[in-house]
């Protein structure tokens, strides 16, 4: 989910509009309280940029479950995306799987490095049991 303008400000927490193509309904504005934040270096034409990533405070939702959003900011562009987990700690998972599936793709056209280093420290998520299932996005866990 691109963000243009869609940053506002509730008090000391940041709320972040999605675009149109959110698939969370009924979800215009979410918070983005920043929890953590690495910061890499890109390679774009030549030349080194920073990329951000930022994981958001996770929040329940009224349908159950809790929702996690991540920020990879760089190159003029920000992308927020929600992950849904069964609680909290499952939401940081998988927002931190999420983030390391899209530095992944994204390493097939930049360089991208974490100090130095290519191991950019998001490492895959250990397998919920065969059965699970999301319950605020209804989808397997292993998918």
């Amino acid at each position: 989910m691109n963000t243009t303008e869609t940053e506002t400000l509730q008090g000391a927490v940041e709320m972040v509009r999605l675009d149109e193509t959110a698939i969370w309904v009924g979800m215009d504005l979410i918070p983005f309280e920043v929890i953590a934040e690495r910061l890499f270096d890109i390679e774009h034409e030549g030349a080194q940029a920073p990329l951000t990533v930022s994981l958001a405070k996770p929040f329940p939702i009224e349908a159950g479950g809790w929702v996690c959003a991540y920020r990879i900011a760089g190159l003029g562009r920000t992308h927020v995306t929600p992950v849904g987990g069964g609680d909290s700690v499952h939401a940081i998972q998988l927002a931190m799987h999420m983030v390391n599936t899209q530095l992944t793709n994204m390493s097939k056209y930049h360089k991208i490095t974490f100090m130095g280093d290519d191991d950019l420290g998001f490492g895959s998520v250990a397998a919920a049991p065969s059965a699970a299932r999301c319950p605020v996005m209804g989808m397997s866990l292993n998918s």
